[in-house]
This record gives C-alpha cells, sequence and structure tokens, in this order.
C-alpha cells in the first residue's frame, strides 16, 4: 500500500499526497545535489549542512552519483537507485566499496584537484553560487560555513587526510524502497568492515493534484564504531621526539609563543600556533607535527609560514606578516614546503636547524606579535 501525507499550506488549505515512483534515478540525484540536506546526516550523528563536492564524479570503474563532506569532515559516497525494480540494485553496495576503492590512498590534494575543485569548476553539474568557480575546497567550506575557523578548517583536513588514507568512508545508498536481503547485506558489511560505514535512506516523493513533496528517512545506520580520536598534548607530542635537544628547544618555543600571546590549537597529531589578528579568527603561523609525516599535508618537525588564504583575508596584518616570512626563508637549514597549501608561503625547519635558530625563532614570533598588535 502506497503510504499518504497531508499537506497544509501557509493560507489553511489542505491536500492529500500519495506516494509514488521516482521518475528516474535522475530526479534523485539532481533532488539531493540541489537540496543536500535531504540526507538526514544528523541521524548518522553527523553535522551538517552537508557541502557537495562531486557528481557524476569519474573514477576507473565508473561514475560516483555524489560525493558530500560533512562540517565534520566526514566523507559521503552516495549512489541512488530507484528501488528493488532496477536490475542492478542486489549489485549496488559492491558498487559503492568499488568505489571507494578509486578513492582509497589519495592525498588531500588529489581529491581536493580530482574531486572537489573539478565539480566546482563544471558548469554543467555545479549550479551553487556559492561555490561555482571555487580553486580549493577551503574556499568553497568557507562559502557554506562561513563561521568556520582555522582550527576547525585545520580539523577537518586532518579527517579527510586520515580517511582517504585508511579508505574509512561513509557509503550512503538512498532509495525509494529496501529489501530485507539488501538491508541484510549492509549489516553484514557494518559488522565485518570496521572502517567502512554503511547507510540506507529512503527518499520518498508523494505527489497531489498541486503539490509534489520528498521525504529523507534512515532506514539503517551503523552502530558506533570506536571513539573520536581525542587531541594530543605538549606531553605527548614531546615524547615523539627522539632528539633530546630538540624537544627542550620545542618545549621552549611552546612556551615562549604562548607567553608573548599566541594561541595553540592542539589537533589528533600535532599543534597549531596561532596569531590574533583585527581582521577575522586568529591565523596559523607555525605547525608543529611528529616526525613520522603523521600531520596535516604530511608535515613533519616545526613548519613557520602562513596559508595564502589566511593572508588574503588579513589585510592590516599583511605587513607584518611578509616581513616575518621573509625573516624565516632566511633561517640557516629552512627547507620550502612543497605541498601546494603552503607552496611559497612556508619553510619547515629540521631538528638540528630548530635547535640551532631557537632564539632567533623566538625573537620572530616576538617582533610579529608585536608589529601586528601595533595596528589594533
Amino acid at each position: 500500500m502506497p503510504r499518504k501525507i497531508i499537506l497544509r499550506t501557509g493560507d489553511g488549505r489542505s491536500g492529500i499526497l500519495l506516494e509514488v515512483p521516482a521518475t528516474d534515478e535522475f530526479q534523485l540525484q539532481e533532488l539531493i545535489k540541489n537540496n543536500p540536506d535531504l540526507l538526514p546526516v544528523e541521524e548518522f550523528d553527523m553535522t551538517g549542512p552537508l557541502l557537495v563536492v562531486g557528481r557524476e564524479t569519474a573514477v576507473a570503474s565508473g561514475a560516483v552519483d555524489l560525493v558530500a563532506i560533512t562540517r565534520g569532515g566526514e566523507i559521503l559516497v552516495v549512489e541512488f537507485k530507484t528501488g528493488p525494480q532496477n536490475t542492478d540494485f542486489r549489485r549496488v553496495l559492491a558498487q559503492l566499496i568499488d568505489y571507494g576503492s578509486h578513492l582509497w590512498s589519495l592525498s588531500y590534494e588529489n581529491f581536493e584537484a580530482a574531486v572537489a575543485v573539478r565539480y566546482f569548476n563544471d558548469g554543467a553539474q555545479c549550479q551553487d553560487d556559492r561555490v561555482a568557480g571555487a580553486r580549493s575546497l577551503e574556499y568553497a567550506a568557507r562559502q557554506v560555513w562561513t563561521e568556520m575557523s582555522d582550527a576547525e578548517f585545520l580539523s577537518i583536513r586532518e579527517r579527510i587526510s586520515e580517511q582517504l588514507r585508511l579508505g574509512a568512508f561513509h557509503y550512503v545508498l538512498v532509495a525509494q524502497r529496501f529489501t530485507d536481503t539488501i538491508q541484510q547485506t549492509a549489516l553484514y558489511l557494518n559488522e565485518t568492515m570496521p572502517r567502512s560505514f554503511f547507510y540506507a535512506v529512503e527518499l520518498v516523493r508523494f505527489v497531489g493534484p498541486a503539490n509534489e513533496a520528498f521525504e529523507g528517512r534512515t532506514i539503517l545506520r551503523p552502530a558506533q564504531k570506536g571513539v573520536a580520536p581525542q587531541a594530543t598534548n605538549k606531553e605527548t607530542l614531546l615524547n615523539k621526539f627522539t632528539d633530546q635537544a630538540m624537544r627542550a628547544s620545542v618545549s621552549n618555543l611552546l612556551d615562549a609563543s604562548r607567553g608573548v600571546g599566541y594561541e595553540h590549537y592542539w589537533g589528533t597529531t600535532g599543534v597549531t600556533i596561532r596569531l590574533p589578528v583585527p581582521d577575522r579568527e586568529p591565523l596559523t603561523i607555525a605547525w608543529l607535527f611528529p616526525p613520522d609525516g603523521s600531520g596535516w599535508m604530511a608535515l613533519k618537525y616545526l613548519t613557520l609560514g602562513y596559508g595564502q588564504w589566511t593572508f588574503d583575508q588579513s589585510p592590516s596584518s599583511q605587513e607584518a606578516l611578509t616581513e616575518y616570512l621573509r625573516a624565516v626563508e632566511r633561517l640557516p637549514g629552512a627547507q620550502p614546503v612543497t605541498t601546494k597549501a603552503l607552496k611559497g608561503t612556508g619553510f619547515t625547519l629540521p631538528p638540528d636547524a630548530i635547535v640551532s635558530n631557537e632564539d632567533a625563532i623566538r625573537e620572530l614570533f616576538a617582533k610579529l606579535m608585536a608589529k601586528v598588535s601595533e595596528t589594533t
């Protein structure tokens, strides 16, 4: 029996809408792409609104219907089917896993370029004026999550990078109806694939004489798997450095930066040192990560500089930041960062350079803070 709902309008009129099949999978795809919050991500224990970063994303085995990111950094791989009447409905879970296998092991930069930026610059697919033409995932994220801080985006980047490295994606199957068989298969996959998460969402179409409505409802979701990663702390991070001289210098630099007014944001693997500025949220001017390269953008040791995006958004501090970067570049042993996000604006110091330049770095921190404070 088809389901029915009553629609009441603001002028007091009402009518009965009857559940009917969607026109085709394309209708479902376009509906979610243009109204991504129809996916009930809050029922997944995630935070919206969603940022769509891919539509018909090409991979070696086909095209992913939809790729989206939550504000918590979870990657959603979404596939649409009208329902059991579709001849390949039984194979859709295998199809989702296959798509995930092609995203697995991508770097953040490759994911950004091959999926997100390609979508943002595809005029036929991306109709969201907020993100159309975006050249970076960060820019698009800031258009959708307008109050996002540097610290929050750093956390999102870390989360995305970790999922890509592990292949730990959230697979969402959207259809008008699910059979018991496919629900059982999804339950089995959730129990036996600890790094993957499978969801079933009914997207139901209702039609009346003059109105149409759609409802998204969660049919299946995974049980809680593990616990969210916790932020590290100073003691834990310092213990990852085996060089005692470097450990002492890093500890001194953290204390010195805090002493002159910098803020520290502790992520899951390292810490960023942030400069309070008058134009925006505090901006990052230093990154400290373990030597194993597990930090954001595979950074390790101490990196000094800033992101071009944050520089552009801080006009009152640009002169001070430019002087800071020039001084960093002159530090003996400073190595230019090659990753896209900090290329030309970041320099990494290996252990011996951190120790030998400790006093100079402390002076750089103090001078930058003093110069920016003059403008406030």
